[in-house]
């Protein structure tokens, strides 16, 4: 007997049957604290990613099912599964309107973390949260195949219809929280460079700094009025005097 090949069918058999129950709602209870143990989070962002996680996961594999794209394999892209963009995008308004259904009895803060979060990768964040947890059994985010669900799973509602369908005053005084899981920083992308706008318009942001991550942003920023390239360059000469190629990362900020 192959002992290997026994624990890898197993394994394969309760990841499929997690699957099955999540496809139909019943899903592990997640321990966000102890995912996110460098964040401090209060109530409102722990119904939040509770809301999201419980909305997201059973739409998703429910689509994943249909397509039969395995999103335990070692690689996400399949033939079978060119058509998920288009699905995903169509299950868009039945997400919007479960969450709308959830946000009912939610305070105002707890709707605006949601909110906040949708628009920076909260929906792929909570589906990594269940990936990990089906996985291992422990609460951590499984990040072997991020970029693939990132893609496929980031919320394309622009801020200001999205405020409007979950009841969201966007320019609350409420935190936009970052999440810390080992030296990763997640819900730091954008859905759309309207949405990096105004996380500028609300301070979360620099312009000039946010412009140095990304060129596809800075040049909208410029466009705008938001920043000039004088004031990009001389930021970009303070933090690197030397113009060393290394100290300048860019970073891809949009979904």
């Amino acid at each position: 007997m192959n002992i290997q090949n026994t624990v890898a069918q197993g394994q394969h058999q309760a990841q499929q049957l997690h699957r099955q129950y999540a496809a139909n709602a019943i899903l592990p209870e997640i321990n966000w604290q102890e995912i996110f143990k460098f964040s401090k989070l209060n109530d409102a962002h722990l119904q939040a990613l509770d809301t999201i996680y419980r909305s997201t996961v059973p739409l998703a594999l429910n689509v994943f099912e249909e397509l039969n794209f395995d999103v335990f394999a070692p690689a996400a892209y399949h033939p079978q599964g060119l058509g998920l963009f288009d699905k995903l995008a169509a299950q868009e308004e039945t997400l919007l309107k479960t969450l709308d259904a959830e946000c009912d009895c939610l305070s105002n803060e707890a709707r605006h973390q949601i909110w906040s979060m949708l628009l920076r990768g909260g929906a792929v964040l909570v589906f990594k949260a269940w990936l990990g947890k089906v996985k291992t059994g422990q609460n951590e985010l499984d990040v072997t195949q991020f970029d693939e669900l990132s893609d496929l799973l980031f919320i394309k509602t622009a801020p200001t219809p999205l405020a409007e369908r979950l009841h969201v005053n966007a320019q609350a005084n409420y935190e936009h929280i970052f999440l810390m899981h080992g030296n990763d920083i997640f819900l730091d992308r954008f859905n759309s460079l309207e949405t990096a706008a105004l996380f500028v318009d609300l301070g979360v942001y620099d312009a000039a700094f946010l412009s140095l991550r990304d060129e596809r942003v800075a040049a909208y920023l410029k466009s705008r009025g938001y920043v000039t390239q004088e004031q990009i360059d001389d930021l970009q000469c303070a933090l690197n005097p030397l113009n060393c190629d290394d100290l300048s990362p860019r970073q891809d900020c949009l979904a």
